[in-house]
């Protein structure tokens, strides 16, 4: 993460989006966005990635970096655009959202639309600026193999991990063989088909948990028939039953 200069002119644009459903065609920004929802979760897609957002999560997208936003329920998300002589960091991460980095998100959704203020607001941008430079952060999301066969197959499935269908149903979809498809898990992701949407579903349970959702929606989130079947898919991935997550909210 960069530094921060002085800016020859006020350095953020925020533009705050709420409704019921909405799509965001894959597009870039001249400048560094921080996307934040305040409400609901978020689905935001790179070339490369696929990453669920929620309140405690915003996500740094790099000026210039193609990307998608999906939510699928109601929402309303914040998109700070900052200026890159004020603050730059060259690769797209996940943001845990502290406290005072929350506020001042939100506070900004108040400041007038031409980016004035005076002093005062110039103030907070630089420790909204500051909070983002030294807040935790981690990869993001879930990694999109390059191969053409199977990255429409993992999209599929990191949108929706409830998506039952089988190895066979997924090779005709995309029209090559069972083995083809297999192999070609394998050869990108290390893992076979059947592994990979396991990983994928379980990376969204946990999610689901620190949202605080109940282990039966998990269950039926995810692609399982019963609590049960979910716990024991669970345990075996992750070493200990789900039970043992403290829940969110």
């Amino acid at each position: 993460m960069s530094g921060i200069v002085a800016p020859q002119r006020f350095p953020l644009r925020i533009v705050v989006r709420e409704g019921r459903a909405a799509h965001a065609a894959m597009h870039s920004h001249e400048v560094g966005q921080l996307l934040y929802p305040e409400q609901g979760s978020t689905l935001l897609e790179t070339r490369q990635r696929v990453i669920r957002l929620a309140p405690d999560r915003a996500a740094w997208i790099p000026r210039g970096v193609p990307h998608a936003v999906l939510m699928d329920r109601s929402f309303r998300y914040h998109s700070v655009y900052v200026e890159p002589d004020f603050y730059d960091a060259g690769r797209c991460v996940v943001v845990c959202v502290r406290p005072l980095l929350r506020e001042l998100i939100l506070d900004a959704a108040s400041w007038s639309p031409d980016g004035g203020g005076g002093e005062q607001r110039l103030r907070k941008a630089r420790v909204l600026a500051d909070e983002l430079a030294s807040a935790p952060w981690t990869e993001p999301g879930i990694q999109i193999p390059g191969d053409a066969r199977i990255a429409p197959i993992c999209r599929a499935l990191e949108q929706d991990p409830a998506d039952n269908r089988s190895l066979g149903a997924w090779a005709r979809v995309a029209g090559a063989s069972e083995k083809t498809i297999q192999r070609a898990f394998v050869a990108h992701t290390g893992m076979s088909f059947q592994q990979w949407r396991n990983y994928a579903r379980m990376t969204r349970a946990a999610e689901l948990h620190a949202q605080g959702w109940r282990q039966l929606d998990i269950a039926l989130a995810v692609g399982y028939a019963t609590e049960g079947a979910y716990a024991q898919a669970f345990k075996k991935f992750y070493g200990y039953p789900p039970s043992r997550l403290p829940r969110g909210g």
